[in-house]
């Protein structure tokens, strides 16, 4: 089966639940403009694929299970950004702190193997983030986004997932087809 794929840390329903939460108690009272994702597929993106037969989503996966190191770990979901700019947004975003540099790690892992099985480089930078609101056309989020107040979920990362993407007319779904275990040191 072929159709869009990407890699990324899959949230649990209990950091969905703490998040989704913390967003509403951080909003100053208006709604972030845009077309919000479920809350049901938000996760944090390592590197998107686009598309991808199932042996070449094979291929990625063992490529990152063969040269995967890294322990489990945890992030912090804290503040929205937005993409370019917040003066022109086309995507909200729930910004993730990497404070100890895991998940720039494994975005190198997932770029290197997904390159190795013959995909083009990505030419943006990694950015971790989680979509929050998608905007057609752009619009200037500044002031929804300065008015926002300080929040901070913690998310733990043991785990990267390779999804596909299937449009239909109720939305996307998001299906699991690979999952990489991040293993402990000496196992």
């Amino acid at each position: 089966m072929s159709g869009h794929a990407f890699l990324a840390v899959n949230l649990t329903s209990l950091e969905r639940h703490a998040l989704s939460a913390a967003l509403s108690e951080a909003s100053p009272g208006h709604p972030l403009p845009g077309k919000r994702p479920p809350v049901g597929n938000w996760h944090i993106t390592l590197r998107f694929i686009g598309e991808c037969t199932d042996a070449d989503a094979d291929r990625i996966a063992h490529e990152i299970e063969r040269d995967l190191s890294a322990s489990p770990g945890r992030v912090f979901v804290s503040g929205l950004g937005a993409f370019p700019r917040a003066s022109r947004a086309r995507v909200v975003y729930a910004a993730v702190d990497d404070i100890d540099g895991l998940l720039a790690h494994l975005a190198g892992v997932c770029e290197t193997s997904v390159r190795d099985v013959g995909f083009a480089p990505e030419e943006r930078p990694f950015v971790p983030h989680l979509t929050i609101s998608r905007l057609r056309p752009a619009n200037d989020v500044r002031h929804q986004i300065d008015t926002f107040a300080p929040f901070r979920v913690p998310i733990k990362v043991s785990v990267i997932t390779l999804f596909r993407s299937t449009p239909s007319r109720s939305g996307i779904t998001y299906t699991p087809i690979h999952t990489i275990d991040l293993a402990y040191p000496g196992f």
